[in-house]
């Protein structure tokens, strides 16, 4: 299944020379190629923007470009596409770098024949994930047509497992008189056979389930509904599979209806009949849909326009009901003529939805040129009604389907309330969704989401600094990172709210790599200054269990070659105790890089002791709620001496947070914590200029 039978190939090089050697081996082995030669990472990102690749061959470093790096941009690439590397020297150790780096197979560089071999194997293995992948997505597209004609089937289907209704569609229900699956699911089958055919039935059950064979089995009974009429029934049997569950299919045709009216009338059911658009129905339940799974499985957003006619009532009432119709159907017309290819439909009785795929993000970034055409096109269009000549215009509310919209109706209710603006605003106008709280400033988590995937552009992320003292002896620079976030009015939105719509929607990491880039880039400022800064940064819990957070750090502290040991990162305890192979592998490897780690909310957990002999970190933060009032609570207290002396043992410098004043301050220094912060002390900062030397 590679592309049109050619092979797009990236090859990686120190020139163009050198690249050709290896395009001359694979030519001599008649692969059709289309190459392009890559000599760093600008040249691989604008590849990656504009094809989707089948292969990349390289060296295993190009100057300061490394195969990691190659690796690590292709996995943000969402492409699947097989690294061969090929080296000088082969041995143990470079081979399992680069396998564990991600590359694919490691060949000698002057072997025609081993690079043949293995671009040949690479390419058939590709060729199997992504018909494997295309296979996937046909079973799940079939499953939900299937399911789609099961709704709406003339014959009477149910599926029984264990003698018992698990499913059944509409006809049936009609067919036994049963208001809705509430009233059957759980019921036997049994109940609607008549008490003459049950022992007819049973032996016919009993013979069915013990036949090897998968074919279908008839029966004629009388079948009894739900108020007790009786009716004759041929019930057809298969066995089948229903939400991954083995079962019984039943099926009561429907001998009035042939197959080719049944397709017309699948057919009519998804267009609207006014104006031959597809219905709401069929735009939310299918497109929409779709749309909102590409978001969250690939990351391509898609445009909805949700487009209103001004002042419909007024028309109505000077036209009449009738009347209106010829109005819809002409702005339907105009709409669908300049509509770029979207899917258009008729959503309301004066509403049009309009949704655009937007793969690179170019569709959002003139959706606005868009919606004002359709708002001129509307306008300059005039439809003749009798002897009337009726114009209008139309507010457009222009929103993004993004992988945090929890569902379809939330798109369109962003899509809604935004074209209330431009309606509001006197119409003929459209109008950007953008996010707010409600009178109190609250905000729902799926809206904070929605926040979050478009924050970076926006450029409404931010970090601040809060200093950590020491409390013995001389004071190092070192500060925890906070990330704060701005909503559409520039209100800060609330941490515990951030992170948590971020993990809902699988965004943290993203959060992460951005906190992570943005902090070191301060670093290496604070160093050109001549200060020795160490920041402390709070990664996600799902950090430890994504490969290309490690790969990232490595990645940026190469590229700006900051000491590792300026980092120090901070991993909860709940995900410490409950992940410890992967947290005591992620701090291990964090130590590779000369970075630092600490171990934070230390003594919330059933077994802090023993996790923390587990886990090789620097430091440890004891939890905020042991410093709330720290100088009167003696059972505090006792809890932090306890803490202390446990992670001295262990030879970790201890962290106090939340510090609340200068009485609780005087117990940690007591107690011979080895640090401290809390807004006693300073408040997070919008910059990293603490003046350290007071606290001596």
């Amino acid at each position: 299944m590679i592309q049109d039978d050619i092979i797009r190939l990236i090859v990686i090089e120190e020139s163009a020379n050198d690249a050709e050697v290896i395009l001359n081996s694979l030519r001599k082995a008649r692969y059709p190629i289309r190459p392009r030669h890559v000599e760093d990472d600008e040249d691989l990102q604008a590849a990656l923007g504009e094809h989707e690749w089948d292969l990349i061959i390289s060296v295993p470093q190009v100057g300061e470009f490394t195969c990691a790096q190659v690796f690590e941009m292709v996995n943000s690439s969402k492409q699947d596409i097989p690294v061969i590397v090929l080296t000088d020297k082969l041995d143990s150790k470079i081979i399992s770098t680069l396998l564990n780096v991600g590359v694919r197979q490691v060949i000698p560089s002057q072997s025609d024949g081993c690079l043949q071999a293995a671009v040949g194997k690479e390419l058939a293995d590709l060729s199997e994930r992504r018909r494997r992948r295309y296979l996937e997505q046909l079973y799940k597209e079939s499953q939900k047509h299937n399911k789609m004609l099961l709704e709406s089937s003339r014959d009477a289907i149910a599926y029984v497992h264990d003698g018992m209704h698990i499913h059944a569609n509409p006809s049936y229900l009609k067919m036994f008189n049963y208001k809705n699956m509430d009233d059957i699911e759980g019921l036997p089958v049994m109940n609607l056979i008549s008490l003459e055919d049950q022992a007819k039935f049973k032996e016919f059950m009993r013979d069915f389930m013990t036949d090897d064979q998968e074919k279908e089995r008839q029966i004629d009974l009388e079948g009894i509904t739900a108020d007790k009429k009786r009716l004759k029934l041929k019930l057809e049997l298969s066995h089948a599979i229903y939400d991954t569950e083995h079962c019984v299919q039943v099926i009561i045709r429907d001998q009035s209806q042939s197959q080719e009216l049944e397709q017309k009338i699948k057919e009519i059911s998804r267009r609207d009949q006014t104006t031959g658009l597809l219905n709401r129905q069929y735009f939310v339940e299918e497109l929409l849909e779709k749309a909102l799974a590409k978001a969250m499985g690939s990351h391509t957003r898609s445009v909805l326009f949700y487009i209103e006619l001004d002042n419909f009532n007024t028309m109505r009432e000077n036209l009449g009901i009738g009347g209106s119709d010829p109005v819809i159907q002409n702005m339907g017309k105009v709409i669908h003529e300049i509509s770029e290819g979207g899917s258009l439909a008729r959503f309301g009785e004066n509403v049009f939805t309009l949704l655009l795929t937007d793969k690179d993000g170019k569709r959002y970034a003139t959706a606005g040129q868009l919606a004002d055409k359709i708002c001129k096109a509307v306008e300059a269009n005039v439809t003749e009604v009798g002897k009337q000549s009726v114009v209008s215009t139309c507010s457009i509310g222009i929103a993004q389907v993004l992988a945090s919209a929890a569902t379809p109706q939330d798109v369109l209710n962003d899509a809604h309330s935004a074209c209330a603006i431009a309606m509001k605003r006197g119409g003929n106008s459209f109008e950007f969704y953008k996010v707010s709280g409600d009178q109190k400033g609250d905000m729902k988590l799926s809206d904070i989401a929605k926040l979050i995937e478009t924050a970076i552009e926006e450029k409404r992320l931010s970090l601040r600094y809060q200093p950590i003292v020491n409390l013995h002896g001389d004071s190092q620079e070192m500060y925890e990172v906070f990330l704060r976030m701005l909503d559409g009015e520039g209100k800060t939105v609330p941490a515990s709210n951030l992170f948590d719509a971020a993990e809902k929607a699988n965004l943290s990491i993203q959060l992460d790599k951005w906190v992570l880039e943005q902090s070191i880039k301060r670093l290496v400022q604070q160093q050109k200054a001549g200060h020795k800064t160490h920041f402390f940064i709070k990664l996600s819990d799902q950090a430890i269990r994504d490969e290309s957070v490690l790969l990232y750090i490595r990645k940026l502290l190469k590229s700006t070659q900051l000491p590792g040991s300026r980092l120090i990162f901070e991993l909860s305890e709940s995900i410490a105790i409950s992940q410890v192979k992967l947290a005591k592998a992620f701090i291990s490897q964090l130590k590779t890089f000369e970075c630092q780690s600490a171990l934070e909310h230390f003594g919330t957990g059933l077994n802090s002791s023993t996790t923390l002999k587990h886990l090789p970190v620097d430091y440890v933060k004891i939890d905020s709620s042991y410093s709330r009032g720290l100088s009167t609570n003696q059972d505090n207290q006792k809890a932090v001496q306890e803490i202390v002396k446990m992670a001295h043992e262990l030879d970790k410098l201890t962290i106090a947070e939340a510090v609340e004043d200068a009485n609780s301050l005087t117990v940690l220094w007591s107690s011979e914590v080895d640090f401290a912060q809390g807004h006693y002390i300073q408040e997070p900062l919008d910059e990293p200029e603490f003046d350290f030397s007071e606290e001596e």
